[in-house]
């Protein structure tokens, strides 16, 4: 199986019929078709950056062309992830609760603070720590800006926050498992991880899924929140 062939048969399926059940509507669209092309902005120097090091890699039979260090089909994927975790948030969000106890906030802010100090110290360290390292200082800070702006929102707004990032991320936990044990599509450098697994999985790979599709997440809810809005204005 190559990478294309991968998107065909584990993303654009369950995307295409998410849509088709959710048959998505402004005001709430444009921050739907917004998210992929920040998520690609954001993503591109950072995934570069993990290859040129040797923190993951694709066999070249598997790909079709490089832009970079970094396939097509990466970049694909960049905005592939945010349409299906956001479809499936089409599908749950609900009606924007009232927030309540703005010290979330700050207390939540804190953490991602210290996330990304964490992060920091990790890359510091390099060998087993870096893809865990990077992953921490490259997504707390995002985490930090969304939760001291609108922690409140989003705890408010929990079950489809939970919901939201779960289940998107337990599939492709699920895919992601397929396409490295049995397709060989990616690899993951054991000399960059901790060797500690679960499902067969690398933490540090679980956590990257995690953490993407929960900025994700957090992102389309602030966006699509009232009280977020007023706060911008």
């Amino acid at each position: 199986m190559t990478y294309l062939l991968f998107h065909l048969t584990f993303i654009l399926p369950p995307l295409i019929l998410l849509l088709a059940l959710a048959r998505p509507k402004p005001p709430r669209l444009w921050a739907y078709l917004l998210m992929p092309l920040i998520a690609l902005a954001y993503t591109t120097p950072w995934d570069n950056y993990l290859v040129w090091r040797g923190v993951w890699g694709y066999p070249e039979e598997r790909i079709l062309l490089r832009l970079g260090y970094v396939p097509l089909e990466e970049y694909l994927f960049f905005c592939l992830q945010p349409l299906l975790t956001g479809a499936f948030l089409f599908r749950i969000a609900g009606h924007p609760p009232k927030a309540r106890g703005g010290w979330i906030r700050w207390v939540g802010g804190g953490i991602w603070l210290l996330a990304s100090a964490l992060g920091v110290l990790l890359v510091a360290l390099d060998g087993p720590y870096l893809y865990l390292g990077l992953i921490l200082a490259y997504f707390s800070p995002v985490f930090l800006l969304q939760w001291t702006f609108g922690g409140d929102l989003l705890v408010a707004w929990y079950r489809p926050l939970l919901l939201g990032t779960i289940v998107p991320t337990m599939y492709l936990w699920a895919a992601d498992f397929w396409a490295i044990t049995q397709e060989n599509i990616w690899w993951i450098s054991e000399a960059y991880t901790l060797g500690v697994k679960a499902w067969g999985l690398p933490i540090e790979e679980m956590l990257f899924f995690l953490f993407t599709n929960l900025a994700v997440v957090q992102g389309i809810l602030l966006a699509w929140h009232p009280e977020a809005l007023r706060r911008l204005r």
